[in-house]
């Protein structure tokens, strides 16, 4: 190796040494720095901070901007869809199917247009002719309409109740269908109330489903983008113990109540229940469920469809029942009341002669029990009194009356566990039965009572009367001093009795002739009147169903016709009701209409509910509050 090639590689060694002395040396100050890399950025922290702190600051300033935003767009996407009167859901549901028209125009009587307009939104630039009557159209999206529909509840006759009614075979029956078709959820319809929700902050329907056994069903339009629609609200409502059924009468085993299972629209097939189906064997489903819904008054709440507790009229248990929102009892609050003048004479020669084998014992019993009390039959049209008094009609053996429970609200609720035995029960209450001065009769008429409804200054109570001739509309005043007989409203005839000439008096009347192609069919059966059918607005025009499918407007002041609403090719109207919603309801057997009005409907006032008696008073004193409130 030579001399030279000895050197440089001396001082390449001596390079690479000198470097990695060097990177030894560099290596603490790098790690140092590293190490202290944090504290260097600390430093610096007050400003970047103050820069972060400024810039957020300037966010907040329009954060609530962005919110307002975002709520602005969420109510005009749910709630002004259509425009600010759509009867729908919102901007959403207008993508939905839309609602099936089921009437588009309104006749007018005379020169009603005004008022007509004053009630219902009328499309823009119409003008009525000069004609006694013609009609005008109803505005886009408020018009009447079917907002919900069932396809209809065919019931098996009595040939096969054991195959398809009894609580056994239904189903099987229900599997033996080959044709798979809509199953109903709907029975028959028969009226509805409307209850307000201070939770919800906002109110629904309830519809009564008289039906089988019965159910109420909840219709409500939520906030939100989609409808909430219908959902069960009670299941039974009519129908629990089955002690009250007569076969006879119901087509079902005598102490049995119907299921509320449903088989679909029946066809021809192999199936027992479809062969008899076919051969027109089948027939409407038996009426034992809830006939008559309420909301009970609440004394100085903000609305009278405020409250927890409703009112349920039940067929098929034969009594006006509370339904406790607490507990869910149900309290009786009518069970027996004063039979009509003729039924109490009926009554009194069957029991005659055995009265006479013991005239005091008899005496002493009927003072007691009052033997000629009878038990409520098709108890119906449940309305509230600014008094809380309970108003309620009954109809047995086509003779209607329109009794009174004084002071329902005031009726003590029992528990839960006394509730499965008020079933058998044959009084309202456990009180002693001689205290028979909290029911009396205001109303008594030959025919079928479909409908009551307060007038708008709360004196009047109006009482739709049907007859195997035509209908009546009667007037009876409503005063704190009620004259002090029952049947102070007698109408069995067309003079009133000697001394009651201002208690009734006819409002209007109509011949069934009137409604020509819509003719009603009615041969004194009161499953026909089924329903309430009589309504008031706070104007106090009356709505009252007149033929089967046309809803007749009466002025407030001499009963003339103002108008009508008339549904083509539709099931025969079974009530008419308004809500808190702006819409007039209207029901048949397995539809919901609604048409948007101006007007909404008459509201009870709740700070004229007599207040709770004190427990001193009581106990011996409810008789003689109510004698002197009567006897005023």
């Amino acid at each position: 190796m030579s001399s030279g090639e000895i050197r440089r590689r001396k001082n390449a060694t001596n390079r690479q040494t000198a470097s990695n002395s060097m990177s030894s040396k560099a290596s603490p100050l790098t790690q140092t720095k590293r190490s202290t890399g944090t504290d260097n950025t600390d430093e610096t922290n007050p400003t970047q901070s103050g820069k972060k702190a400024l810039k957020r600051r300037e966010y907040d300033e329009y954060a609530w901007f962005a919110v307002f935003l975002l709520a602005a767009s969420y109510f005009v996407i749910t709630r002004r869809g259509g425009g600010i009167h759509h009867s729908r859901g919102g901007l959403l549901s207008s993508f939905s199917k839309p609602y099936q028209i089921s009437a588009s125009s309104v006749s007018v009587m005379g020169n009603q247009e005004e008022m007509i307009r004053s009630i219902f939104y009328i499309a823009k630039n119409q003008k009525v002719s000069t004609r006694s009557s013609s009609s005008l159209e109803l505005a886009h999206n408020h018009q009447l309409e079917v907002v919900l529909s069932s396809p209809p509840d065919l019931y098996c006759t009595e040939e096969t109740t054991d195959i398809c009614n009894t609580n056994d075979n239904q189903e099987e029956c229900n599997k033996q269908s080959s044709n798979e078709q809509p199953i109903p959820f709907l029975s028959h319809l028969i009226s509805t109330t409307w209850v307000h929700d201070e939770e919800l902050g906002r109110g629904f329907l309830l519809l009564a489903d008289g039906g089988r056994s019965g159910r109420i069903w909840r219709w409500e339009v939520g906030g939100g983008p989609i409808t909430i629609g219908r959902s069960l609200h009670m299941e039974r409502s009519g129908c629990r113990s089955g002690l009250r059924v007569d076969g006879d009468d119901t087509k079902m085993r005598n102490g049995t109540c119907p299921e509320n299972i449903f088989s679909g629209s029946v066809s021809s097939s192999s199936s027992s229940c479809s062969k008899t189906a076919s051969e027109q064997k089948t027939s409407s489903p038996p009426l034992l469920g809830s006939a008559s819904l309420a909301v009970e008054l609440t004394r100085d709440a903000e609305r009278s469809s405020i409250g927890k507790n409703i009112i349920v009229a039940e067929w098929g248990e034969k009594r006006i029942v509370r339904v406790e929102g607490e507990t869910g009892a149900r309290t009786p609050l009518v069970v027996l009341v004063p039979p009509p003048a003729h039924h109490e004479k009926i009554e009194m020669e069957s029991q005659g002669q055995e009265e006479e084998e013991d005239d005091e014992a008899s005496h002493e019993s009927e003072e007691v029990s009052v033997p000629e009390w009878v038990r409520v039959q098709r108890p119906n049209h449940l309305t509230y009194t600014p008094f809380g008094d309970l108003l309620f009609s009954d109809n047995r053996d086509n003779v209607g009356i329109v009794y009174r429970l004084k002071e329902a609200v005031h009726v003590q609720p029992i528990s839960a566990e006394q509730s499965r035995d008020a079933h058998g029960w044959e009084r309202s209450t456990m009180e002693d039965l001689a205290d028979k001065n909290n029911v009396d009769i205001l109303f008594q008429a030959d025919g079928v009572i479909e409908g009551l409804a307060l007038g708008s200054d709360y004196s009047m109570l109006y009482i739709l009367v049907a007859s195997p001739v035509g209908k009546t509309v009667y007037r009876l005043p409503l005063d704190s001093d009620d004259d002090e007989d029952d049947g102070s409203g007698d109408a069995t005839s067309n003079e009133p009795n000697e001394g009651e000439k201002e208690s009734a008096s006819v409002f209007y009347s109509m011949p069934f002739e009137d409604c020509e192609e819509d003719h009603i069919d009615y041969n004194g059966n009161a499953s026909l009147s089924v329903g309430s059918k009589l309504s008031v607005d706070a104007q106090g025009t009356l709505y009252m169903i007149t033929c089967p499918s046309t809803v007749t407007l009466l002025s407030r002041e001499q009963g003339r016709v103002i108008g009508t609403l008339t549904s083509q090719g539709s099931e025969s109207f079974t009530s008419i009701g308004f809500g808190e919603d702006g819409f007039l309801y209207l029901t048949s057997p397995n539809e919901l209409r609604r048409v948007k009005t101006r007007i909404g409907g008459m509201a009870v006032p709740t700070n004229l509910v007599v207040p709770q008696p004190s427990k001193s008073a009581t106990t011996g004193g409810d008789e003689q509050r109510r004698h002197k409130r009567d006897k005023n």
